[in-house]
């Protein structure tokens, strides 16, 4: 096994979606959106995943692009998948052929144009496609107008090859705008009463991403479109406090950490420069730690002299206990260098955590995230995949204990 591995909690993921589906209903739909490898952690074993927890997972897939979907179609859930970005051409020769013919294999049409070219793959190929058709109602990427969107939607109910499978939009700010989001919400809701009579009863009607299913369920429609809850996060959202199920978001686990090893450490005299640029230098003698991770595996140089990576102190007969070592001088592409003067039980093959799963740690991601002047999704999408994953049940890496305060035997006095 390398030094370096991404370890994914099954049982938390599998919690998180129970979660989801007690706040939703059992009337509504889920759609677990895995674009971008599930945002690193693996698309297929996740797919398999949230479609197969007891009780109700999630009822479809969504993916941006067809190369993910031909990915997923491997994983063999048995849900249809939603292909978020425009889709203008499949040919027959394409393993999603079939998938598409079965009439599970979902496309997104975001203006007349793109409409007309799903319109050429049906007939071209001889399939009845569902289309969903997305309303642009002010985060201006893709999407529709209302008039665009009002003509597509005839044009689709007229033509013996689409089913009109879903309607959707996608809120801009819904993590941290209440105002922006309830007006995204206003315009949808008034374009959904002007164009009722074209919508089949099946129609899925969607808008809801994660910080929306917590904001409030006004915003839940048919199908929220899910991706960071179901990894564990949304309660560090910038208005958290203004979420109608604020205590339900607080309630989801995160389903994932980073961990590393010490490879190598030395002692450093006061007035020693460390790294490139001579951006960090010790005022002490210290005692410094070398962690085989850089920015080309996704650890942002933003992070240089300012986060805290957890040491996990392994002790014998007893639960491991959790310190937190500065990181000092400039994150490098592939190397780390940690302060590790206050953690004498420290050494080399020492486990260290880049990331981790408890929500409460100086170096959980959200928290992580704000340091680097980012969002959790940018971190987890950095994620390198020469990193090791592994897939595993709660009981077999339950998250060390933190140090509060440094413990006698942990401390050392300058």
């Amino acid at each position: 096994m390398s030094a370096s591995r991404i370890e994914v909690d099954l049982d938390a993921i599998t919690h998180n979606v129970r979660l989801l589906r007690r706040v939703l209903g059992p009337e509504k739909g889920l759609c677990a959106v895995l674009k971008a490898n599930a945002y690193g952690l693996g698309a297929l074993r996740i797919a398999k995943r949230v479609a197969s927890v007891p009780g109700g997972g999630a009822t479809m897939l969504g993916v941006f692009a067809l190369d993910e979907a031909r990915e997923l179609v491997n994983a063999a859930t048995g849900l249809p998948i939603l292909v978020l970005s425009p889709v203008r051409v499949l040919k027959r020769d394409d393993r999603l052929y079939r998938f598409a013919a079965t009439g599970d294999l979902h496309l997104t049409a975001h203006d007349p144009e793109n409409l007309e070219a799903i319109i050429g793959i049906a007939d071209g190929q001889g399939v009845t496609l569902p289309v969903h058709i997305e309303l642009d109602t002010g985060m201006s990427r893709g999407g529709a107008s209302p008039e665009d969107a009002r003509a597509m939607l005839e044009r689709a109910h007229a033509h013996r090859r689409l089913r009109i499978a879903g309607l959707f939009t996608h809120f801009a700010c819904a993590e941290s705008d209440a105002e922006m989001t309830n007006t995204q919400r206003q315009r949808f809701d008034d374009f959904l009463r002007s164009v009722e009579h074209l919508l089949p009863e099946d129609c899925l009607v969607h808008a809801a991403n994660t910080h929306a299913v917590f904001r409030g369920r006004e915003l839940h429609k048919s199908m929220p479109r899910v991706g960071l809850a179901l990894f564990g996060y949304a309660d560090r959202a910038t208005d958290a406090d203004g979420f109608g199920l604020a205590r339900e978001a607080s309630e989801l686990r995160p389903a994932f950490r980073w961990s590393s090893e010490i490879v190598h450490t030395r002692l450093v005299e006061p007035g020693t420069p460390v790294g490139y640029g001579s951006a960090w230098t010790s005022t002490r003698t210290t005692r410094l730690g070398l962690v085989p991770v850089g920015y080309a595996d996704g650890y942002p140089l933003a992070l240089s002299n300012n986060a805290r990576i957890g040491v996990v102190i392994e002790r014998p007969g007893e639960a491991p206990l959790r310190a937190f070592a500065p990181v000092v001088g400039l994150v490098s592409m592939d190397q780390t260098v940690i302060d590790l003067t206050d953690i004498l039980e420290a050494k080399v093959g020492t486990r260290v955590e880049l990331i981790s799963d408890d929500p409460d740690a100086p170096n959980a991601l959200p928290a992580l995230a704000k340091q680097a002047g980012t969002v959790p999704y940018d971190l987890m999408c950095r994620l390198s995949a020469r990193i090791e994953r592994t897939y595993a049940l709660s009981t077999e890496h339950e998250a060390a204990p933190q140090i509060k305060t440094p413990a006698q035997s942990l401390a050392r006095t300058a």
